[in-house]
């Protein structure tokens, strides 16, 4: 197949994304499939793969490194690239424009919900919540009358969208590569460290980590946050760990390769997660398949990933309670090796990109040949 992924945000943007997007392209071009990817430009970035293409597009005021795409783009190299399918990862106005070139081209349609957005919208308009949270799904009815299906990475996003009318859905859940799946060892615990990996943006809630560490330095004052990622909000959180005296137990590490991922998982003890507005986060599912315990918030959409006491723990949004559980469960060499075997190599089941690669072939596929029937 020739498939067409249009996306708003894709490299050098660094979220779940635009990696899920690039794992996915390269495991289909294992099995044999064309992948052509338009995205927004990236002012001083230029594409080593021949197969993506770029729209214009303008400076985001809110996130800097996310620039907004204007879907303009010459419909004569649309005919060159000649695709049986077009599958957009983004609703609203790229999700619209990739349906008008479904129509244009008459080609079967696919969209990928990655995301809560409807929640999303609350965290940078929130006195205009109820407003937006309206159009948003308004818009993801509409682009789902338009597909012949719409993909959930997880259980919780098809039965949000199920709610919103929309049932043409089916669940593919994200994936990692291979290398991160490595075989848990005992480490000792003479500096507990604790890691969380994302985007430093409100809807991730990093200023909830700076609660937990200020509970955490009561009960064990030699321990290390790491924080892997970059965002609008960086400096700030830095500032508050420096004023509230624990920039000793605190490493900024920016963005990094995430081939260097799992390395920096083996060195830690647990992964945290504050974010309430998930919904299959790829940072969680590097985590969990690098053995590495996780404890993330209650109601934050990660219960279908997380087995409570088994590969980690949901707890109350309770800073306190949270580092006393830390501090317990480090505690108990028996409770922490129980936990990492539970997430030793495969135990996060189909979360792998190759088999992900392999359930959008047969879906693509099979929708592609219902299609051409018509």
């Amino acid at each position: 197949m020739r498939i067409l992924f249009i996306t708003a945000c894709y490299l050098p943007t660094t979220n779940g994304v635009t990696y899920h997007i690039s794992s996915v392209t390269q495991s289909l071009r294992k099995l044999g499939h064309k992948v052509y990817i338009l995205a927004p430009t990236f002012p001083g970035y230029k594409d080593s793969d021949k197969y993506v293409f770029r729209y214009p597009s303008i400076p985001n005021p809110f996130i800097k490194t996310y620039p907004l795409g204007i879907p303009l783009f010459l419909r004569g190299k649309l005919k060159k690239i000649k695709p049986d399918v077009i599958h957009t990862h983004h609703p609203l106005i790229i999700g619209q424009y990739a349906a008008q070139i479904a129509d244009w081209l008459s080609k079967p349609f696919f969209f990928t919900a990655h995301t809560q957005y409807e929640q999303y919208l609350n965290y940078y308009f929130p006195h205009g919540y109820s407003l937006t949270s309206k159009i948003i799904i308004r818009d993801l009815q509409k682009l789902g009358k338009r597909c012949q299906k719409v993909v959930c990475p997880s259980a919780n996003t098809e039965l949000r969208l199920n709610r919103y009318g929309i049932e043409n859905t089916t669940v593919i859940n994200n994936g990692v590569e291979d290398y991160f799946f490595v075989k848990p060892k005992k480490k000792p615990i003479s500096q507990p460290t604790l890691v969380f990996t994302g985007r430093l943006e409100k809807e991730k809630n990093p200023f909830f980590l700076l609660k937990i560490g200020q509970e955490l330095k009561k009960l064990m004052p030699n321990f290390r946050l790491i924080i892997i990622g970059s965002g609008s909000l960086l400096n700030k959180l830095q500032q508050k760990f420096i004023q509230s005296k624990l920039e000793n137990n605190l490493l900024f590490t920016g963005d990094v390769n995430r081939s260097l991922l799992p390395d920096i998982y083996k060195s830690a003890h647990v992964f945290l997660t504050p974010s309430t507005s998930e919904v299959m986060p790829l940072s969680l599912l590097e985590a969990l398949a690098s053995g590495l315990p996780a404890i993330a918030l209650k109601h934050s959409g990660l219960e279908e990933l997380i087995l409570d006491g088994k590969t980690g723990f949901i707890v109350n949004k309770k800073p306190k309670e949270i580092a006393e559980k830390i501090k317990t469960f480090l505690n108990s060499q028996k409770d922490f090796l129980s936990v990492r075997t539970q997430n030793s190599p495969r135990a996060v089941g189909d979360a792998i990109e190759n088999i992900i690669a392999e359930n959008f072939e047969t879906i693509l596929g099979n929708s592609l040949k219902e299609y051409l029937k018509k």
